[in-house]
């Protein structure tokens, strides 16, 4: 993103402190819908089922207006290639040793 746009960004994006509560649980989901509407999007999680590859449950729904659909994307986008930037930077140091 240039400059220009991270500073209008950053103007109509306060900054936000998260608390995230120590008990929070994680939970592992491995198969996901999405429908994009003319005012929100919905992202539906859930899981296979094991005993029955075919099938799977739906376990969580979020809804999110659709500019901040387009920032989730944004976000995900850009902490995914930090990784796979410090994925194969650790992987030319094994190689190098």
């Amino acid at each position: 993103m240039t400059e220009e746009k991270n500073k209008r960004r950053d103007v109509s994006q306060p900054d936000i402190q998260f608390h995230v509560p120590p008990e929070l649980e994680y939970v592992y989901r491995d198969i996901f819908n999405v429908y994009a509407g003319a005012g929100d999007v919905t992202i539906e999680f859930g899981n296979h089922h094991k005993a029955m590859p075919e099938h799977a449950s739906i376990s969580n729904r979020i809804v999110m207006s659709t500019g901040n659909a387009y920032i989730l994307v944004q976000t995900l986008q850009q902490a995914l290639q930090k990784a796979q930037a410090a994925l194969q930077h650790n992987l030319s140091k094994q190689k190098e040793e």
